[in-house]
């Protein structure tokens, strides 16, 4: 086989994953273009039917778990599902149910990486090449709980925080407990901002309730602040090996000299 034919199977096999969504994404798309073909439907029609559906019946809340849940596979941003559910259930139910959703879809790649784990060796090496990978490695089986909330706090990326999770067999119930509170903070922002936007945003006219928008963006403030100083202790206590080294090797001089100094005193 040739160079050229390898890289072409190896392009593929990458982008495989991506073709798969985008042709989920263009179905739906087009399904949703014919639905408001046949039914004489603008935008603003179709969002408002949208809502009757998940306010309207018993199994909306029901159905937008499901989305939540599948948002993973269709690389759909979670911030805009959170802030959905504010803005169609207000503030307080909004936020119970985006924080059940959120929480039951970092399950879908927690399975996932349970399923299809890589080898202990393909841990390794990637642990070789990134110091805060092993750390993390090496926390989650040993401190899975505190693990995993910190990285949730410190806004790591979700799913493959989960996948990576399934992947070392991690216990589901501290992987679960952890990513549901680690999610408080920022489910709670998005959703107060989506609960802050009152009226048709598909026509244009809406407007903004200034106290649970300004509550929002301060509890948001909040968790970046947070973030920052979980980050900071983190980065702090990554000390590169090359450094180490030279740390290591300067105590030891350090030791001779002193040492030496001291054998010198004896003499004199």
């Amino acid at each position: 086989m040739s160079h050229a034919q390898q890289n072409s199977e190896s392009f593929l096999k990458r982008a495989r994953p991506m073709i798969v969504v985008a042709s989920i994404w263009g179905v739906l798309l087009l399904a949703s273009r014919q639905y408001m073909a046949a039914n004489d439907l603008g935008v603003s029609d179709l969002v408002a039917e949208l809502q009757e559906l998940l306010t309207g019946h018993w199994y909306g809340i029901l159905l937008y778990i499901i989305a939540y849940m599948i948002r993973p596979v269709l690389l759909f941003p979670a911030s805009l599902l959170t802030a959905l559910a504010g803005n169609i259930w207000g503030l307080w139910l909004g936020f119970v149910i985006a924080l059940v959703a959120g929480t039951l879809s970092a399950v879908v790649p927690y399975a996932g990486g349970r399923w299809f784990a890589p080898s202990e060796d393909r841990f390794s090496k990637v642990s070789e090449q990134d110091s805060r990978i092993i750390r993390f490695i090496d926390g989650m089986r040993k401190r899975p709980f505190q693990t995993i909330l910190t990285m949730r706090l410190l806004y790591l990326p979700y799913d493959t925080v989960s996948a990576l999770a399934g992947g070392l067999r991690m216990g589901f119930v501290p992987f679960f407990i952890a990513t549901a509170i680690g999610n408080i903070a920022g489910t709670f922002a998005f959703v107060g901002i989506g609960a802050s936007i009152e009226g048709d945003l598909s026509q244009g006219e809406f407007s903004l309730d200034p106290v649970v928008f300004v509550s929002s963006i301060v509890i948001f403030i909040i968790s970046l602040a947070i973030n920052y100083v979980l980050r900071s202790r983190e980065e702090d206590q990554a000390l590169p090996d090359d450094v180490a080294q030279e740390r290591n090797e300067a105590d030891g001089q350090d030791i001779l000299i002193t040492e030496s100094t001291d054998r010198l005193n004896v003499i004199n």
